[in-house]
């Protein structure tokens, strides 16, 4: 123990050396202590994909890595690297397998990812192929970040999505605040422009091409001048924007919060008949409208389950589809008054009303005509999607049954409801029975 030297007692100017040793003894045992299966996974946001945006953290990460994996072009931001690379191809199925082969051999592996691990990556498929694994991040700049500082806006508030092998119904048709997309496979800029050209909605749009490339290209455009466009944009980012303020009516429906179920006597009422608040909760609760829905009103009267159902389907939209014309105007008129901006009508009868509408993913149909079977076939209606059905009388329940019987709709269900107002005569209540509805409902089989 005399041998022993304390730091206090070194020499100034000596410090470094005793404490280098140290740390190059403490290394020795742990590169000893490190058996077979003490591998590491360390997943390396690289950034857009240029060398000028990997930062120094990651050369630095890299460097101690024993194995690299990641595409071509990301190890290619890395010619010196020393140890071995494998190349990541669209078989997930050889990348964990290689992984696992690495750990095995208690080594270090740094997978490279573009943009930032946690955005639309491989760490949630990380973490799970490999549950019991020290993971370690690294951030990165997404491409999501650099558009949004191209387009010189804040992002704090938008919306971030990826179309990538997803479909594109995941993306709100009506905005309310600016929407970042990452664009991949089949889904192209110019087919999501298609796709909101086909709801008739035109949001202006910020797209970038190949960000931080020498072939980088910046374009500001809107969906129908993108859709005519015949330029290739193989390597996007897009920034959606709500249309224009002047195109929509004074609020958004998303500043007119609002209780499900609003009263009879909030509608603008003319001569039509309107469905009242009782079944009409019903009607919505059997139809399943989520805020991203896309909802077809057949014989939409005065509009009341249209309005409703566009207050439901804040980012989707609703089509009201009416042939009375003194209807029609009660539909547009109760729409300024709720100030429901994602609402279409219709003019016309259905089905021949139906032929121009893009597909949906419910369909109400309030008025028929005794045509429920040709509504329920002409209708846009998506595989799986919900189809619900009123009827007043025996006759069109029994319509409406054999027509979703014959079509094969799935989980069909029929309730029947009368409500019962109890209005107040001074010191006693009456009752005011409403007729009773049968509703039908069923799921469009595949």
């Amino acid at each position: 123990m005399d041998d022993v030297v304390t730091i206090s007692e070194i020499p100034k100017g000596r410090t470094k050396e005793p404490l280098r040793a140290l740390f190059c003894l403490a290394c020795f045992f742990i590169e000893l202590n490190r058996g077979e299966g003490d591998g590491m996974i360390q997943i390396v946001g690289i950034g857009p994909g240029t060398r000028a945006w990997v930062p120094q953290a990651v050369e630095a990460m890299v460097a101690q890595s024993d194995v690299l994996v990641g595409g071509i072009r990301a190890l290619e931001l890395f010619p010196d690297f020393q140890g071995e690379s494998y190349r990541v191809t669209g078989n997930l199925a050889e990348t964990r397998q290689t992984l696992q082969k690495v750990l095995q051999q208690g080594k270090k592996a740094s997978v490279l990812v573009s943009g930032d691990p946690g955005f639309y990556s491989l760490l949630p498929w990380l973490k799970r192929e490999f549950p019991q694994e020290e993971i370690q991040v690294l951030p990165g700049l997404s491409s999501i970040q650099l558009a949004f500082a191209r387009a010189g806006i804040p992002w704090q508030d938008a919306e971030l999505l990826s179309v990538h092998g997803r479909p594109l119904n995941c993306l709100p048709l009506h905005l309310s605040r600016p929407v970042g997309v990452l664009t991949g496979g089949e889904n192209s800029p110019r087919k999501i422009a298609e796709y909101y050209h086909t709801y008739g909605c035109n949001p202006r749009i910020s797209l970038g091409n190949a960000l931080t490339y020498a072939e980088e290209r910046w374009l500001n455009t809107d969906a129908d001048r993108l859709m005519n466009s015949e330029e290739d944009f193989a390597n996007a980012v897009m920034i959606l924007y709500p249309e224009e303020a002047e195109h929509k009516p004074e609020q958004s429906v998303l500043s007119l919060p609002r209780s499900f179920g609003i009263k009879d006597e909030e509608f603008i009422r003319g001569d039509v008949p309107m469905t009242k608040t009782e079944i009409r909760v019903q009607v919505l609760a059997k139809a399943g409208i989520i805020p991203a829905s896309r909802v077809l009103d057949v014989g939409a009267g005065t509009g009341s389950i249209s309005i409703e159902a566009a207050l439901l389907a804040h980012r989707g939209c609703v089509y009201a589809v009416e042939e009375n014309p003194e209807a029609q105007e009660l539909i547009l008129k109760n729409q300024e008054k709720f100030r429901v901006s994602n609402l279409r009508l219709i003019r016309g009868s259905a089905p021949l009303a139906l032929q121009e509408i893009p597909p949906v993913d419910v369909c109400i149909i309030g008025g028929s005509h005794g045509q429920i079977r040709e509504i329920l076939h002409q209708a846009p209606l998506v595989p799986g999607g919900r189809a619900v059905v009123t009827a007043v009388t025996l006759e069109t329940l029994a319509h409406g049954m054999e027509a979703l019987k014959s079509l094969q709709y799935e989980d069909v269900d029929v309730v029947s409801i009368q409500a019962v107002r109890w209005k107040g005569i001074k010191d006693i209540h009456l009752a005011q029975a409403q007729n009773p509805v049968f509703i039908l409902s069923g799921r469009k089989g595949s």
